[in-house]
């Protein structure tokens, strides 16, 4: 499949030839220079042609291109083709074009207005579109009919859609970046560093994944510099979690706060299976003690909308392997409960315990919610018993019942009371 970059100077106009080739998946077009920082791409499919189009950074000088195409480079893919946009063609866009010719790349020319062909070499391009008052559909057209599908029928691809979450600077583009094993979204301290989602595939376990990294959400009002990108930003990351297969929240395990429990109820309303990373897990002295404490906490202050799939990483020194081995799981994850699901056969539960309760206090459940925890799943049962009252043949027979009207045969979990 043919892939094709738009570079060019700052300003000239990239996110918005982008955003008029991608209807929905948008990137942030804004009159400040250097909106765009990171790679930013795009499958453009119909039933006749496919390829990728991609919005880049913008470059001041020389070695700024260099950087970005020493940058795309690391991509390794395969038909690279570039879509050099100008304004007017400036002695830096000889010198840029003639890298790029002599590196034998497949040159395309273009400009929103029209421009005369005196006021550029045009040996250096395959072609050209700047001659027109409609140089984009010009260009549209010709990228249909290059890239049209061959005569036989494409397979159905697997394809799962995985968008990381959470709040500014949890390690998203951290964690995105050891996924994909390429430095493809830009990492910083600073806030907002990452504006557009970043997305890129991967094949695992016969299956192609399709992460998108996505901006932070700013907990604090005095931080939120960038009200405009902000806003942009979030609209993108509703639009991929809509599409998601699986959600991952990404929580810093330095930072615990109410906000954490507020994306984590609003993500489990949507319906959608999704996963809750601990990040940061290395800075922490007694693990064992936070994760005991990071549970208690979100048990006491937090009722379950559905199953909650909790991990307690490192983006920096957990495995590439390990990552996608949670994922892959989540995603074949049989232990996903709605809430609301769970608490509508309690009553049936309760009438089933009572028949094995002959002269004694009655056993009575008020409220379940299901959470894994590391691979270990748990089902908590909120009852009228302390936990040293409960007797052992009701958990055995309470685990009996779950596993029928769950369809968890094969499948281990505990009870917590």
């Amino acid at each position: 499949m043919n892939n094709y970059f738009i570079i060019g100077k700052v300003n000239e106009g990239k996110s918005f030839l982008f955003n008029l080739f991608s209807k929905n998946h948008k990137t942030i077009s804004n009159p400040k220079a250097n909106t765009t920082i990171d790679v930013i791409r795009k499958n453009i499919l119909s039933e006749n042609f496919e390829y990728n189009i991609y919005d880049t950074p913008g470059f001041y000088k020389f070695s700024d291109f260099t950087d970005l195409l020493n940058k795309i480079s690391t991509l390794r893919l395969d038909n690279i083709n570039f879509i050099y946009l100008i304004s007017s063609f400036t002695n830096e866009d000889l010198k840029i074009c003639k890298k790029l010719y002599s590196k034998n790349y497949n040159i395309l020319l273009f400009s929103f207005k029209k421009i005369d062909e005196k006021d550029y070499v045009s040996n250096l391009f395959n072609k050209t579109f700047t001659n027109n008052s409609d140089n984009f559909s010009i260009l549209k057209k010709y990228l249909s009919n290059k890239n049209k599908k061959q005569g036989f029928k494409v397979k159905n691809v697997n394809k799962k859609i995985i968008t990381i979450f959470g709040k500014e600077n949890t390690g998203k583009s951290t964690l995105f970046n050891k996924i994909m094993n390429i430095s493809l979204s830009k990492t910083s301290p600073n806030l907002h560093t990452t504006r557009d989602s970043v997305n890129w595939d991967i094949h695992y376990n016969n299956q192609i994944l399709e992460f998108i990294d996505t901006a932070g959400f700013i907990r604090s009002r005095s931080n939120r510099k960038n009200l405009d990108f902000e806003k942009l930003s979030l609209e993108q990351s509703e639009y991929f979690i809509k599409k998601s297969s699986l959600i991952v929240l990404l929580l810093d395990a330095n930072s615990e706060s109410r906000l954490d429990l507020s994306l984590i109820g609003s993500l489990s309303k949507r319906n959608k299976p999704f996963l809750v990373l601990v990040n940061k897990i290395d800075l922490i002295d007694n693990k064992t003690l936070y994760q005991n404490k990071f549970l208690s906490y979100l048990s006491s202050n937090h009722n379950y909308y559905s199953s909650l799939n909790i991990y307690f990483i490192s983006a920096l020194k957990s495995s590439k392997s390990k990552i996608l081995q949670i994922v892959s799981n989540q995603l074949n994850n049989k232990f996903f409960f709605k809430t609301s699901y769970l608490n509508k056969i309690i009553k049936s539960i309760n009438g089933e315990l009572g028949k094995i309760q002959k002269n004694s206090r009655e056993f009575k459940i008020y409220f379940i919610t299901a959470f894994t925890v590391n691979q270990k799943n748990y089902f908590k049962i909120s009852c009228n018993f302390q936990k040293k009252n409960i007797k052992p043949h009701i958990k055995s027979y309470l685990s009996k019942i779950l596993i029928r009207e769950l369809n968890l045969k094969g499948v281990n979990f505990n009870l917590i009371f």
